[in-house]
């Protein structure tokens, strides 16, 4: 990846290379469930959970620091003598969100994602309705 800032680059690297051993243990589970091959089923969606949770925490974090990025160069461009004041933060917040919509739309999707692998992996207890 051609990316200057390392977080960006670690963090997209890291959660493709999860995402795609995710896909791996699903097919691999997948395989076993149709008795393919004889594997701890188990075992399998929990390592597959995990990478899943792994992958979507990687993408927030990346979200996260690119909407510090972005109101760091809101401030900057703002005046000096109003920086300090709440209204200030609140309207710079304002500012990048109607700026950049699709990294507010992104972190919205990656921490609604997160519930999913949480209750594969038993850690909690959603309804059916509320993981769909």
């Amino acid at each position: 990846i051609h990316i200057n800032d390392p977080i960006l680059r670690y963090s997209i690297t890291l959660s493709r290379i999860s995402s795609a051993l995710q896909f791996l243990c699903d097919n691999v589970y997948l395989f076993s469930r149709l008795g393919l091959l004889r594997l701890d089923q188990g075992n399998l969606l929990s390592v597959s959970s995990k990478l899943w949770l792994y992958a979507d925490l990687l993408n927030i974090i990346r979200v996260c620091y690119e909407i510090r990025h972005e109101i760091k160069e809101q401030v900057d461009r703002q005046e000096s003598n109003i920086r300090n004041s709440k209204h200030s933060f609140y309207s710079t917040c304002k500012c990048v969100m109607v700026r950049r919509p699709d990294l507010v739309i992104d972190l919205v999707k990656n921490v609604s994602d997160v519930w999913l692998p949480v209750h594969a992996s038993g850690l909690t207890q959603l309804s059916p309705g509320s993981v769909g």
